[in-house]
């Protein structure tokens, strides 16, 4: 055994050491005011508070909160008040952002500004009452997502109406529900989903998803701009997609994709012709399209049963008569045109992906 031991420590044994930057508290420091900046100019000494227009301004570190040099309890001070009962606006601006997560803008419009220079609140009622939901649910969001979808509001058809249009015509008191387009990264995982291609792994490091050379060539670095995802892994949810500030997911930036080099409190959703000739013309769609098909005829080679289990996948709906028959009369034409059976089911599949109904929540 000792001989063992001799041997091992002998032995150079490379251990790959993974680093993060982090900042950590050097114990109980004191603070004071530097008078123009200097630190030399020590002034009056300043204790944690909190800002007085959101409340009490004093903050109390109990002598249990702190361990030695490593923490000062301080933080722990900080997030408790955060999401304190006591302090209401954060749960406030949680339930705002849930709410405009689900219809497409808050109560409060302004999103990142609850100030006085912000939007007030088209229903102040109900976002006090969602605020106080939040917080007595335990401030569990998986319970107020299901609140708010079960809600009639929620569930109210986008159709317009004379007398509501004229009324109302923003639609500020909720008489209809706004239609509302997927966000960039819905619509991609939508598609991978669709197709049975979405790989819900959860964590691990980010994804890289295929590019065109053309885009990878406007990097500064063009060999080393983008990396190469497996399959398997270039198909996970788009929220694991590398996030470079020189070079943007194609298809995400079609859509509206936040930038990331600023705060983004609320995307602005545009209609353009760049994203038809996305959704009819990428690499991404066709290769999509052509997967769909191959499911489809998995599960049928009947037409009549593809283009209905097609149109169910998309809108989550039965299909009706009508889709059906034009979905029929649409591949025969394409057949007629030269197209064979699997091109011609194909192109249908590519058709299914473009319609409103599977790109907007109405």
């Amino acid at each position: 055994m000792n001989q063992q031991l001799v041997t091992l420590e002998q032995q150079k044994i490379e251990v790959k050491e993974e680093f993060a930057m982090a900042v950590a508290e050097r114990g109980r420091q004191k603070t004071w005011v530097l008078a123009r900046g200097n630190p030399q100019l020590q002034g009056e000494e300043v204790n944690p508070s909190f800002p007085q227009i959101l409340g009490d301004p004093e903050a109390n570190i109990p002598e249990g909160y702190g361990n030695g040099n490593q923490t000062t309890g301080k933080r722990r001070v900080l997030a408790e008040w955060i999401a304190s009962p006591k302090n209401p606006m954060t749960a406030k601006v949680m339930a705002n952002r849930m709410w405009q997560h689900h219809f497409g803008r808050g109560i409060v419009r302004s999103s990142n500004n609850f100030g006085f220079l912000g939007d007030e609140p088209t229903h102040p009622e109900l976002l006090n009452w969602l605020a106080a939901e939040l917080i007595e649910g335990g401030w569990t969001l998986k319970r107020m997502h299901k609140l708010i979808m079960m809600s009639r509001t929620y569930q109210m058809s986008s159709t317009g109406q004379t007398a509501g249009l004229k009324a109302d015509p923003n639609n500020d008191l909720l008489w209809r529900f706004d239609m509302r387009r997927l966000a960039a990264e819905e619509i991609r995982d939508s598609i991978l989903n669709l197709t049975g291609q979405l790989n819900l792994k959860m964590g691990g490091p980010s994804i890289y998803t295929e590019i065109p050379a053309e885009v990878a060539r406007t990097a500064s670095r063009p060999g080393a701009a983008w990396g190469r995802s497996s399959k398997e892994d270039a198909a996970r949810r788009s929220v694991y997609i590398f996030v470079k500030r020189s070079l943007h997911e194609p298809f995400l930036a079609s859509f509206d994709w936040a930038d990331t080099d600023n705060t983004c409190d609320v995307r602005f959703v545009t209609t353009v012709p760049t994203q038809t000739l996305t959704m009819l013309n990428s690499k991404f769609l066709n290769d999509s399209a052509e997967v769909l098909a191959t499911r489809l005829q998995g599960n049928s080679q009947n037409i009549s049963e593809q283009v209905s289990r097609a149109i169910e996948l998309a809108t989550s709906r039965p299909a009706t008569d009508a889709d059906i028959s034009d979905g029929v009369k649409l591949i025969n034409t394409f057949q007629q045109g030269g197209m064979d059976a699997n091109q011609a089911l194909q192109r249908f599949c590519l058709l299914v992906l473009n319609l409103n109904e599977f790109v907007y929540l109405d």
